[in-house]
Formats: structure tokens, C-alpha cells, sequence
């Protein structure tokens, strides 16, 4: 009886793998038509299923099609042609980042793509993003 008893407190106490593997990460942008130098904030957030902020790291990157063309560099979007090469970002439960979108990208359907990494899961969050021209 005894031994029941602990079993049950063990299975109360410790919880199982698939409980602590319920991640959500999410993408939201200001925008899917940023105009050309003007900011543009993006915002991903990294939460368990009960909504406890987690610690994750990711990577920016942007994409022409399946193809990345640039990615988080040194501090900044940086011309990047394999998105490995770009760096990680660490943070816990939330960035909030501000972008400028260069003239040259201005009509060409890209993609703002975050790789997010938390509680070994792999997340790959994208916005389609059009540019737009200075009025």
C-alpha cells in the first residue's frame, strides 16, 4: 500500500515528457506591407501551454522564395546566402525587434521567417512581406 502511495505522489509531482514539451511561439508584425526606411517592429513570444514565459534563442532570416537572402548579423539584417550562418538571438518569453526595409526590396514578395528554438522544439515562424515604395 505504501509503495502505491509513493508511486502516485511521484506521478503527481514529476510531470511527464509530453507535458513540459508543449511549447507556443508566435510571430505578429506591424505590418505586411512595410514602406521602404520607415520602422517596422516584429514581436515573437515563446510561452508554455499554462502560458509560463520560457527562454528560447532564434534566428532572423529573410527568404526570396525557399532561398535566404539575408539574416541577423553582428546586430543587423545582413545580405546572408545560407541562413546557418546567421547569429542567435537568446531571450526569455518575448522580442520585440525594429527593421528597415531597404528600396531595393520594394515590390518583391519576401518572406521574414524566425527559426525559434525552445524546450528542444524547433519553430519556424514566417510573414509574407511585400514593400513598399516611399510616398
Amino acid at each position: 500500500m505504501r509503495l502505491l502511495a509513493l508511486a502516485i505522489l511521484a506521478a503527481v509531482l514529476v510531470p511527464s515528457a509530453a507535458a513540459s514539451t508543449h511549447v507556443r511561439a508566435v510571430l505578429r508584425t506591424s505590418s505586411a506591407t512595410p514602406v521602404v526606411d520607415e520602422p517596422w517592429r516584429y514581436t515573437v513570444t515563446v510561452r508554455s501551454a499554462a502560458g509560463k514565459p520560457l527562454p528560447a534563442r532564434m534566428r532572423l532570416q529573410i527568404l526570396v522564395g525557399t532561398t535566404v537572402v539575408g539574416c541577423w548579423k553582428g546586430g543587423e539584417m545582413a545580405q546572408c546566402l545560407d541562413g546557418s550562418l546567421g547569429s542567435w538571438i537568446v531571450f526569455k518569453a518575448k522580442r520585440t525587434g525594429v527593421l528597415t526595409w531597404p528600396a531595393q526590396s520594394v515590390g518583391v514578395k519576401l518572406t521574414f521567417r524566425a527559426i525559434v528554438v525552445a524546450q528542444k522544439r524547433t519553430f519556424r515562424l514566417r510573414a509574407p512581406v511585400v514593400v513598399q515604395p516611399k510616398s
